[in-house]
């Protein structure tokens, strides 16, 4: 019985390590910083606005959970996550933010209006 319990117990964390591995977006779209410096960072790129339309994606980025930083239009910069539909983005939708780079990441419905 006791060899039982344990292979439960063993289930019940192999469990908990898949849930914390899986990409757990508890930060998704706080706030973080944005270092135009760094050299991780995808090229910002200008809207029809110049800088203040300006969307990037630091792919490295420690502050945030999610390992990734973006600033979608000029907006100030959020974690995110990669995407491939809306779906993928709770309280969000799934952008482009670098015009054909081909990767999308969630953007929170408070920022696109």
């Amino acid at each position: 019985m006791k060899s039982r319990s344990a292979h439960v117990v063993r289930l019940v964390g192999v469990f908990v390590l898949a849930l914390w591995f899986s990409g757990c977006t508890d930060d998704l779209y706080a706030a973080c910083t944005i270092d135009p410096d760094d050299p991780n960072l995808s090229a910002c790129v200008q809207g029809g606005g110049g800088d203040s339309q300006a969307s990037c994606v630091d792919k490295e980025q420690l502050q945030c959970q999610t390992r990734t930083c973006g600033k979608y239009q000029g907006s100030e910069p959020f974690c995110t996550i990669e995407c491939s539909s809306d779906e993928d983005c709770p309280d969000g939708v799934c952008r482009e933010f670098v015009m054909l780079s081909g990767v999308s990441h969630c953007v929170s419905n408070t920022v696109v209006q």
